[in-house]
């Protein structure tokens, strides 16, 4: 089964315009959230945790993966719905580069709490995925 496509400008100019819609207004969303998170104190690493930053990220692959698996699962990956919602919205909303800068920063504080902070992250991800898939399913 052949799944190649050939792109016409207007597709391309459609995809284009839907993701950066999607990603405007998903960076928005995330910038908006991020100043609900308080200031670091320099003195414990664990005011250096991002909260808000870590329920934006699990939040978006919940949604992410509740909308793949739900109404965008039988969408072709260049669908536009699905670019705007899962590539531009989502993809602006989560940041997992912002993540890994203040990880950086605990890890100056204290090795062992920077690998404690990323494993429960991941472990968290990895869970927040899962719940997507479960209430997709039923």
């Amino acid at each position: 089964m052949n799944t190649r496509r050939a792109v016409t400008p207007k597709m391309f100019f459609t995809s284009i315009s839907v993701v950066s819609l999607g990603g405007f207004v998903g960076t928005i969303i995330r910038d908006v959230l991020m100043k609900l998170q308080p200031a670091a104190n320099q003195s414990t690493w664990v005011s250096h945790i991002p909260w808000v930053l870590a329920a934006i990220n699990l939040s978006g692959i919940y949604l992410a993966t509740r909308l793949l698996v739900g109404p965008l699962r039988d969408n072709h990956f260049d669908n536009p719905m699905r670019l705007l919602l899962i590539t531009g919205l989502l993809g602006g909303y989560t940041s997992y580069s912002a993540i890994f800068v203040t990880l950086s920063g605990i890890w100056h504080l204290s090795v062992p709490a920077a690998f404690l902070t990323f494993s429960c992250l991941f472990v968290l991800s990895l869970f927040s995925g899962w719940l997507g898939l479960k209430g997709a399913r039923e």
